[in-house]
C-alpha cells in the first residue's frame, strides 16, 4: 500500500519551488553536483492518482514516447537500459507500483498538460533567480519528466545532455554522480559516440566508484546533475517517485554540434582538436551541424541529432550499399 501524507503545505500558484542558498547555487550550477530543497513533495499533481490519470492521458493522446516503461528486474547499475516493456495496461501499472518491480517514466508531462507547465516555468525562473542569468534567452527546450520506480529498483549508470534537477516526491532513492570533467571517467570517446546517437555510450566502472558523490534523497530535497555528469540510482525499498526538470541551451547544443562534426571529420581520416581547444575551430564545426539541423527545431531530438542524421544518411546508405542490404528491410 502507498501512503501520501503531506508534510509541508503544496506549493502555491507562482510561489518558489526551489529553496536554496543563492550564492552557492550560482557558483556550482552546472560545474558540480549538490544538494538543496524543493516544494514538490506534496504537491497535489504528483500524488500517484494524479499520475496515474496523466498516465492515462498520455496514452489516449497516443503519445508514442510519453510514457516508457522497463522491467527492473533486469536492471544494475552496469546493465544498460535495454528495450521497454509493453505498453498495454500501464496506467494501471502506476497505481500498483508497489506490488511490481516497473521502472518507468511520464516524458514531457508539461506539454500536455498546462498545470505541469505552469509549474515548469516556476522552476526555469527560480534557476535564473538563484543564478542571476537570463535562462529565458539560454534555453532552447525544457521539459519536465516524473520517474516511478518500484521498491529497490536500479537506474542503470548513464548520462545526459542536459543540465537537470532531481526532485524527490515520495519514498528514498540513493544517487550517485561523478565528475563530467574526469576523463577517466567519462572519455572524449565516450562523449562523442553518445552525440551520435548511442545513449549509452558511457561505461560504469567499478574500479572508480569512489570517485562518485553519494546523495540520499528524500522527500522534500534535489539534487542538480551537471550536463554530462555520469550518473546511476538506487530506490530504496518503497515506491520512489520523482520530478526532473531539465533543459537544452545554446551553448551547450553548440558543443554537442562540435563533437558530432570531430565524428565525422574522424570518419574521413582526420584527427580534430576537441571541444574548447580552438574557438574559432568550434564555431565553424558547429556552423556546419546548424545548417544541416531542422528549421524551427523545437523538441530535443530535433534541436540535438536531427543535423547530424541529415549528414550521415548518405554514409549510411553507402555502407547498406557496400554490404548488398537494402535500408529499411
Amino acid at each position: 500500500m502507498i501512503i501520501e501524507r503531506p508534510l509541508n503545505p503544496p506549493t502555491a500558484p507562482g510561489s518558489a519551488v526551489f529553496a536554496a542558498d543563492a550564492e552557492s547555487f550560482r557558483k556550482d550550477f552546472n560545474q558540480r553536483s549538490f544538494a538543496f530543497d524543493h516544494r514538490l513533495a506534496d504537491h497535489p499533481l504528483f500524488t500517484i492518482l494524479r499520475l496515474a490519470d496523466t498516465a492515462q492521458a498520455i496514452l489516449d493522446r497516443d503519445n508514442a514516447g510519453g510514457f516508457v516503461v522497463f522491467d527492473a528486474k533486469a536492471f544494475a547499475t552496469s546493465s544498460g537500459f535495454g528495450m521497454p516493456s509493453r505498453r498495454d495496461r500501464l496506467a494501471d501499472t502506476v497505481r500498483r507500483l508497489a506490488e511490481g518491480s516497473s521502472w518507468l517514466k511520464l516524458v514531457s508531462v508539461n506539454e500536455g498538460d498546462p498545470a505541469y507547465a505552469e509549474v515548469l516555468q516556476q522552476v526555469v525562473h527560480d534557476v535564473s533567480e538563484l543564478t542571476g542569468r537570463d535562462l529565458a534567452a539560454e534555453i532552447t527546450w525544457s521539459g519536465m519528466t516524473v520517474f516511478m520506480t518500484s521498491p529497490n529498483a536500479t537506474t542503470p549508470y548513464h548520462i545526459d545532455h542536459e543540465p537537470n534537477f532531481l526532485m524527490q516526491v515520495h519514498g528514498e532513492k540513493d544517487i550517485c554522480l561523478f565528475d563530467q570533467n574526469d576523463r577517466e571517467v567519462l572519455s572524449e570517446a565516450d562523449i562523442e559516440r553518445f552525440y551520435c546517437g548511442d545513449p549509452q555510450a558511457a561505461h560504469y566502472n567499478p574500479d572508480l566508484q569512489s570517485r562518485g558523490v553519494m546523495y540520499r534523497l528524500v522527500p522534500g530535497r534535489a539534487v542538480h546533475h551537471p550536463p554530462l555528469a555520469p550518473h546511476w540510482v538506487k530506490n530504496g525499498d518503497n515506491v520512489s517517485v520523482s520530478v526532473s526538470v531539465s533543459f537544452c541551451t545554446r551553448s551547450l547544443d553548440h558543443r554537442a554540434k562540435v563533437y558530432q562534426a570531430n565524428r565525422l571529420l574522424r570518419s574521413i581520416g582526420l584527427q580534430p582538436a576537441r571541444p574548447g581547444q580552438s574557438p574559432l575551430r568550434d564555431r565553424l564545426k558547429a556552423a556546419g551541424l546548424k545548417i544541416a539541423t531542422k528549421p524551427h527545431a523545437v523538441s530535443r531530438e530535433d534541436i540535438l541529432f536531427s543535423g547530424f542524421r541529415r549528414l550521415t544518411s548518405p554514409l549510411r546508405l553507402a555502407k547498406h550499399l557496400r554490404h548488398g542490404n537494402t535500408p529499411g528491410r
